[in-house]
């Protein structure tokens, strides 16, 4: 149906939801956002250094450590980055 003039129109966001909630429910790491802090104090390296891997900043690695939910797209990356289809030198950071 078609909108009024100066009416807003919402996105249904239910769709990228799910997706997020499945990429996460999928991901090779425990749900726990504690792992992914674990992943980067074991290879001993900073936020910064680790999450722009991945194209993420520090604020945004750091609140991912804390639990803030990480868009699908950087999900996808952390999960080949475990299960090891990514390397280091694959990923720019």
């Amino acid at each position: 149906m078609a909108g009024k003039m100066g009416e807003e129109f919402s996105v249904d966001t239910g769709v990228m939801d799910l997706a997020a909630q499945q990429v996460a429910h999928n991901a090779p790491w425990p749900a726990a956002p504690h792992e992914l802090r674990r992943l980067r104090i074991r290879k001993r390296e900073s936020q910064e250094k680790f999450w722009s891997r991945f194209g993420v900043t520090q604020s945004s690695g750091s609140r991912f450590e804390t639990g803030v939910v990480i868009p699908p797209p950087v999900a996808i990356l952390l999960r080949l980055y475990v299960n090891g289809t990514l390397k280091d030198e694959d990923l720019h950071g």
